[in-house]
């Protein structure tokens, strides 16, 4: 049975190369997809996939990521082997920390890293199962994966409608918000704002937000929003 695989890159030279790669060593189908926004239509009209490689940053499509694809996939067909190809550093990596602790990914692998070595990864992937990540990205990521941060924990966050309101603001804003915004975004008084903010400080110990500033509260939710959002629509949907 041939195995069908997903690329996702908003880089056409380089999903080109490696589709061409993989057809070519591995002899398996590939269909290429070069935006975040098309991933959608992709995975509704095509048969399930057995492995799905995706990027983390598209420079593009600023307010989404490889984490917006990779939840869309696990959604869609949760046999999906979901690997990630990325180049790590100071922009993907936390990304990167972030979709391999909660999604549990198959395996992680550099964007240095080419030729046999990256078919022999790709085909023990889908053979064996999950694998070990790719050494380069190793400094990005932990030596275990810690249980407190699986997708299904994301609903500790958001144990309330007025919760989901903070987290949603947070979100929404560009910058970095001051109380008195996030009070005004969200209808919200500002002393809720900050007993809100302060009922969360002990759960975001478990996503490693040990400051949980509003600057690191910001950034987790910009970042997070794929796994946040279901939660947060359950809440904003359902009783308070």
């Amino acid at each position: 049975m041939t195995v069908r695989a997903l690329l996702v890159d908003d880089i056409a030279s380089h999903t080109s190369w490696l589709s061409n790669e993989i057809r070519g060593e591995l002899s398996w189908e590939v269909v290429v997809v070069n935006r975040v926004a098309d991933v959608a239509a992709t995975l509704a009209g095509e048969e399930p996939f057995d492995i799905a490689v995706v990027d983390l940053h598209f420079q593009q499509e600023r307010s989404r990521s490889g984490l917006d694809v990779l939840v869309a996939i696990r959604d869609s067909c949760a046999t999906t082997r979901l690997v990630v190809m990325t180049q790590g550093g100071d922009t993907a990596g936390p990304l990167l920390d972030d979709a391999w602790q909660a999604l549990e990914l198959d395996g992680a692998i550099s964007k240095v890293t080419d030729g046999p070595p990256l078919m022999a990864m790709l085909h023990r992937i889908v053979t064996e199962g999950p694998q070990p990540p790719d050494p380069l990205l190793q400094p990005w990521l932990p030596r275990s994966r810690s249980p407190w941060r699986r997708a299904d924990q994301f609903s500790r966050l958001v144990q309330h409608a007025g919760h989901a309101k903070l987290w949603r603001a947070l979100m929404e804003s560009e910058t970095v918000p001051s109380h008195k915004e996030l009070a005004r975004a969200t209808g919200l008084g500002l002393n809720t704002i900050k007993n809100y903010r302060a009922q969360l400080v002990s759960h975001l110990a478990l996503f490693e937000l040990d400051d949980s500033s509003l600057r690191d509260m910001h950034a987790f939710a910009r970042r997070c929003r794929p796994l946040l959002e279901p939660h947060i629509d359950a809440r904003l949907s359902g009783p308070a």
